[in-house]
Parts: structure tokens; C-alpha cells; sequence
């Protein structure tokens, strides 16, 4: 299953998935104890001194600490990435102030208009389609920026005012690699599945001693299972930073199109 494919998947979608697979696997759990209660007279004693279940519940909180830690150390690289990609674009926007005319219009337009495509939105991501066209506005409006560069120091030495204007535009260009690195670096699939095969495999073993024993809690089962599974939902959450409740802050990126926006205007 590609990664995009995964994430196309509503949130809600998923949170309802893993409510209904995990209350199934309880229930296929209990009544498999309880066929095998009626069918065995000590199968009650099986559930004493059985560490199944405790051995299951320790995977399970190790898996669910080592995914959350997983998504929340991605979700920060992002915050990073964005707060540096929209430092690079305002000091090379300010170095830009000192080229003459008409390189230092152009150049700054340019910067400009490529700070506008890096801010997204969820409809900019919704699917892959809508990735794939949003990918092609920010390298259409990135292809730009040397050009503009090139035009505005034509002509001119390169001293060391003129290299490190290269070098602010190559840190633009270096932001936009790291970003994109960071938005792409996501929970692999098969450890979600795997975290799933986990869970659902702990609560079915959780089902079937109850069901040895004949009887079962619902509610505090219930409970146990809607909080396991809002959990899961979080640290998908985390992986989808335009979409879901836990949404990544455009407000570095914004305030800086704002300003250089002003300062055109001027």
C-alpha cells in the first residue's frame, strides 16, 4: 500500500475502523473462551497465573509508545523545517534590497510569489491529485528564482556581496529540499498495521480469558477500547499535518509573505 494511498483515507474513517476491528476482536475473543469454558470444566484455572495477557499489554504499550514518539519527533522536524524555510526566504528577500533595478524588482517578486506556494492548506492536500498539482505551482514558481538571480547580477563582479546573495537563493532552495524531506517522513504503513495486529490480538487474548472466566465487563472493556483507539487516531493525526485535528501552523511562512508583501507595496 503506497503512503498516499493511506493518508487519502478520511480520519474519521479510520478512528471508525479501529473501533469496530478491536470491539470485534474482544467479542471473538469472549465467546472463544466461552465455548471453551463449556467445553472443559477446568478451563477456568487456565486463565490463573497466565502471563498471555500481560505479556500482550507490555508489547502493546511498548509499540504505542515507540509510534507515538515515532509521529510526534516527525511532527516537530516539520514545525523546524517550516519556522527555517521561511527565515531563508525573508533574509534573502532583505538581501535583495540592495541589487539595482530592475534585478532587485523581479527578484524580489519572484521570492515573493514562491513564498505564496509554500503556504498550504488543507484543500491543496486533500488527495494525490491535489498533492501532485500543489508540487507542480511550487517548482513552476521555484524554476524562477535563479533565472531572476542571473538577470539581476548580469554584468556585474562577483564580489562578496554578489556570492552571498547566491547563497541566501541556495538556502531557499536548500529549505524547500529539507521541507519536502520532513513532510514525506511519515509512520511507515506496515508499522500501523503492525500496531493494529498488536492491539486487536491484545484484547481478543483479554476477551477469551474473560470468557473463561464467564463473565465480562463491557463498559470498562468498552472504555478501554475507545480510548486505545482514540489514541491510534492521534499519532496518525500527527502524519497529517493539514488534515486532521492536530494541524501544522503556516503562521512563520504567513507572516513573512505578509511583510515582504507590504514592503513591495511601499
Amino acid at each position: 500500500m503506497e503512503v498516499s494511498g493511506l493518508y487519502d483515507i478520511p480520519l474519521w474513517v479510520d478512528a471508525l475502523a479501529f473501533v469496530l476491528l478491536l470491539s470485534a476482536a474482544v467479542e471473538a475473543g469472549y465467546r472463544a473462551g466461552l465455548r471453551q469454558r463449556r467445553a472443559s470444566e477446568t478451563a477456568e484455572k487456565a486463565t490463573r497465573g497466565d502471563v498471555t495477557l500481560s505479556a500482550m499489554l507490555a508489547l502493546l504499550g511498548l509499540m504505542l509508545a515507540f509510534t507515538y514518539a515515532f509521529t510526534l519527533s516527525r511532527a516537530d522536524a516539520r514545525k523546524h523545517a517550516i519556522a527555517e524555510e521561511a527565515n531563508s526566504i525573508s533574509t534573502a528577500f532583505l538581501k535583495a534590497d540592495f541589487l539595482a533595478e530592475p534585478g532587485r524588482g523581479e527578484l524580489r517578486a519572484a521570492l515573493l510569489d514562491y513564498a505564496g506556494t509554500r503556504i498550504l492548506s488543507a484543500e491543496q492536500v486533500k488527495d494525490s491529485e491535489s498533492r501532485q498539482a500543489t508540487l507542480a505551482r511550487m517548482a513552476e514558481a521555484q524554476s524562477r528564482l535563479w533565472p531572476a538571480l542571473e538577470q539581476a547580477l548580469r554584468g556585474k563582479p562577483l564580489g562578496p556581496y554578489e556570492t552571498a546573495m547566491m547563497q541566501a537563493i541556495t538556502e531557499v532552495l536548500d529549505a524547500q529540499t529539507q521541507r519536502l524531506a520532513a513532510a514525506f517522513d511519515r509512520m511507515p504503513p506496515v508499522v500501523t498495521l503492525l500496531l493494529l495486529a498488536i492491539a486487536a490480538l491484545s484484547l481478543a487474548v483479554a476477551g477469551h480469558n474473560a470468557g473463561l472466566r464467564g463473565n465480562i465487563s463491557r463498559p470498562r472493556m468498552s472504555g478501554f477500547v475507545l480510548i486505545l483507539s482514540f489514541l491510534m487516531v492521534v499519532i496518525l493525526d500527527f502524519d497529517r499535518p493539514q488534515m486532521g485535528f492536530i494541524q501544522l501552523s503556516n503562521a512563520p511562512l504567513i507572516s513573512t509573505v505578509e511583510e515582504m508583501a507590504r514592503v513591495l507595496q511601499n
